[in-house]
């Protein structure tokens, strides 16, 4: 029996136009899992329905290890995976499958992360005041100096006041207009993108347009050709009947008439024969 689990996908329309670069895919990985986490991912690349226990002998790692980055990666959307019984053992064997699609959706999810927590950091270093210890042991603000009674929780030096906030200030500042410049940067590229597929589409769907209006107009053509076939056809059959019918007419009238002829000509033989009669009866 083989149970199917994929991740759930997270979808934008200019998500699907942002490029990321081999250095942007590993950085990213780098951030979640590390090291450890990048040369699973390439394992998992090209390979699907991989078996776990096949990934822990090629990485030469714990299984139970190998599991662990497996699920963290699935909680990032980055891996599905199948699962099937062995009928033998009893238990359930998984297989991976690495899902580079989602790596758009996490690179742009989690540079708005560190922007809005460069942000909320900006926000706290302006608004209150931080003691350091001299040997950079930690940094407190206000509230953490008073519990400690203004000293080092690590060595127990007397902590001081930080300087350094305005250089953490003006980093922090760097860091976010960097950011934000980025993400508008890769928002215009999409769109740039986008508008351009549009085009393209439009295009296409212009030259498709024009061949099925050109395929209708030829099917009219044909059907007035087959139209106009068809009424000459009738008009010859109906010409054809007309004639027949005339000629059958015209042969009854001409019948007709010759048996008029003869009946007048007899007549008058039968009334010449009686006048000549009659003279001859006259002169007796």
């Amino acid at each position: 029996m083989t149970e199917r689990f994929k991740f759930v996908s997270f979808r934008h329309s200019n998500l699907k136009m942002v490029r990321l670069t081999q250095k942007k895919i590993e950085g990213l990985i780098m951030g979640i899992l590390g090291e450890e986490g990048l040369r699973l991912t390439k394992q998992l690349q090209g390979n699907d329905n991989i078996s776990e226990f096949t990934l822990a002998t090629k990485l030469r790692r714990d299984i139970k290890l190998v599991r662990k980055m497996l699920y963290h990666l699935y909680n990032n959307n980055l891996v599905s995976f199948t699962r099937k019984k062995d009928k033998q053992k009893g238990w359930y064997i998984y297989y991976w499958t690495f899902v580079p699609e989602s790596l758009k959706f996490l690179y742009i999810k989690n540079k708005k992360e560190r922007l809005a927590r460069f942000k909320e950091q900006l926000a706290r270093e302006e608004a209150e005041q931080f003691f350091s210890c001299p040997k950079n042991c930690v940094r407190l603000d206000f509230d953490q100096a008073m519990d400690f009674e203004f000293r080092c929780p690590e060595c127990g030096e007397l902590i001081i006041q930080d300087m350094d906030k305005d250089n953490t200030v003006s980093e922090l500042n760097k860091w976010i207009t960097r950011l934000e410049k980025e993400l508008a940067e890769e928002k215009n590229q999409s769109i740039a993108r986008a508008a351009k597929e549009r085009i393209k589409i439009a295009k296409l769907d212009k030259i498709i347009e024009e061949k099925l209006a050109k395929q209708k107009i030829v099917k009219k053509k044909v059907v007035k050709k087959k139209i106009v076939k068809k009424k000459s056809v009738k008009k010859k059959v109906v010409k054809k009947k007309i004639v027949k019918k005339k000629a059958i007419k015209t042969k009854k009238l001409s019948g007709k008439s010759s048996e008029k002829v003869m009946n007048s000509s007899k007549k008058v033989n039968k009334k010449i024969s009686k006048k000549v009669i009659k003279k001859i009866k006259k002169k007796k």
